[in-house]
């Protein structure tokens, strides 16, 4: 959660709408919205939405009238809720704001992992940005894309919205793009990084499964943590839940699963395999892009050669870097997993998509997790 983005999302969206008797996400009542329109001339301009009517995907990011202008300060209108998880995906240091909006009278069906159902008329938001000054989050940032999932007759369907240059309103895009993004790194150096705004086909090749596009980062694994609302901690699944985005009544929270921060005080597995299951398990899992690999980073996943340990890699070439096995137990350095996680070569680097920067503490978190495990017979001929 960085930058002041980031920070108007938590002061007018959670904090905001911790309040049982809310009636906006703002923390304003449709009265007030009622008051703002007639001030200024403009029925839209309150807390309450007003989408314009037409075909999905529409063709500006404001005509679905989430949030309150200026548009990136990313502020929710009524009905448009904000959400963290606990593992994010790696996307080249970019923050994110995510939010869903449910249609009027829709509801969540909740499971106590993954597969929540979603309504026909679900919106999924994702919006990307970037800290102009990566010592200091409140030095602001740049908006360059949002990212809308889409529930139409029981699908998901993608739409991807470039921001303009004044960060005004963003374009239905296509085509994908490249971006320049200026910013001063940690080191207090001004550098330039050029950022992939992918197509829609690209969008499938971390959402499909099964030929069906999925949601990735919305499961109950992801969303039980807690959160900060109204100088209050709380639990996120229950903050939901008093906001009756469920069909029905949730389990006791503290005996649901969870994920954990994989740069946190947590162990050092469950960190691992928390960021794991976030970054690779997209594609890395039955049905995923690279199921047919054999290698799973789903979380839950229990048995140590499918996710890697002494496994043999499926198919042999530049991407194993002349080592072994995917996971070589006490041996980072000769394991397939950093060395494709260390790399920007297209033909190597994992994931696939769309980063060309590398996550360095990603790296480090699964070596030092790769190191810590004691070496086992049968790896090597040990």
């Amino acid at each position: 959660m960085r930058g002041q983005i980031w920070a108007a999302v938590l002061a007018m969206g959670l904090a905001g709408c911790g309040d049982a008797a809310e009636g906006t996400a703002g923390g304003t009542s449709e009265g007030g919205a009622s008051d703002t329109g007639a001030t200024t001339g403009d029925p839209c301009a309150g807390s309450t939405r007003c989408p314009v009517e037409g075909a999905w995907p529409l063709p500006k990011l404001g005509d679905y009238d989430f949030f309150q202008r200026p548009m990136r300060e990313l502020v929710p209108k009524d009905g448009v809720v904000p959400y963290t998880v606990a593992a994010p995906l790696w996307s080249d240091a970019a923050g994110k704001g995510r939010f869903i909006v449910l249609p009027e009278g829709g509801k969540i069906g909740f499971v106590e992992g993954e597969g929540w159902t979603f309504p026909d008329g679900t919106i999924i938001i994702k919006t990307f940005f970037f800290d102009h000054d990566r010592r200091d989050p409140a030095a602001g940032a740049r908006v360059v894309e949002t990212r809308l999932l889409l529930r139409e007759a029981g699908l998901w369907k993608p739409a991807i919205y470039l921001w303009d240059e004044a960060e005004e309103e963003a374009t239905l895009l296509k085509v994908g793009k490249r971006v320049d993004v200026d910013f001063i790194d940690e080191g207090g150096t001004p550098r330039t990084e050029e950022y992939i705004v992918p197509n829609l086909d690209q969008c499938a090749s971390c959402h499909e499964r099964d030929d069906k596009e999925e949601l990735l980062g919305i499961l109950t694994h992801q969303l039980n943590m807690d959160i900060e609302v109204d100088g209050q901690t709380v639990n996120q699944l229950e903050w939901l839940a008093s906001k009756d985005m469920f069909s029905g009544p949730l389990p006791d929270v503290q005996a649901l699963p969870r994920f954990v921060d994989p740069f946190g005080p947590a162990p050092l597995a469950e960190r691992a395999r928390s960021y794991l299951h976030s970054n690779c398990s997209h594609c890395h899992r039955l049905g995923g892009g690279a199921g047919k690999s054999g290698l799973v980073f789903l979380q839950w996943e229990q048995e140590p050669a499918k996710y890697g340990v002494c496994k043999v890699p499926a198919a042999a070439g530049p991407g194993t870097g002349g080592h072994s096995y995917d996971i070589n137990p006490g041996r980072p350095d000769e394991s397939i997993v950093i060395f494709r996680m260390n790399s920007l070569d297209p033909e190597i680097k994992m994931p696939e998509l769309p980063n060309r920067v590398i996550d360095t503490r990603g790296v480090q978190l699964i070596h030092d997790w790769i190191a810590a495990m004691p070496a086992e017979p049968g790896c090597d001929g040990l």
